[in-house]
């Protein structure tokens, strides 16, 4: 008898452990995207300032995409980053409001040379139906 107690109480341990061991670990995945997201954007911001001279001046200039790479880097083509955990709310980078994504989604940057600003779009995957 006492071992079924004992075993009972371990099981409803394990019950409560195990979604709070999933929760943390979404936030610690959460938490990666959002610092890659923020590497991202300064990358591009690099790029932007250093190319500046470019093409101002020029009107109906297309906006530039940038993608944020598997391994870091911001490019216009390459491996797109999958976002590793899923992020309910919307997040400041740099103070662009980025959107809450899904596991899967991938990241671009948009140069509008006519403003002057950045804007970060998460991509999220489509899920078949």
């Amino acid at each position: 008898m006492e071992m079924l107690i004992v075993v009972a109480i371990i099981a409803i341990l394990v019950a409560i452990a195990i979604p709070t061991f999933a929760s943390s670990l979404n936030k610690a995945r959460v938490a990666t995207d959002e610092a890659n997201i923020r590497a991202g954007y300064a990358s591009v911001m690099a790029d932007v300032l250093t190319n500046e001279g470019e093409n101002s001046g020029e009107t109906g200039q297309k906006p530039k995409t940038y993608t944020l790479n598997t391994d870091g880097s911001v490019t216009a083509g390459g491996t797109a980053y999958a976002c590793k955990g899923n992020n309910d709310a919307t997040v400041k980078v740099g103070g662009v409001d980025v959107s809450a994504w899904k596991k899967g989604a991938s990241v671009t940057y948009e140069y509008d040379y006519a403003t002057g600003k950045v804007t970060i779009k998460v991509n999220n995957p489509t899920t078949g139906g």
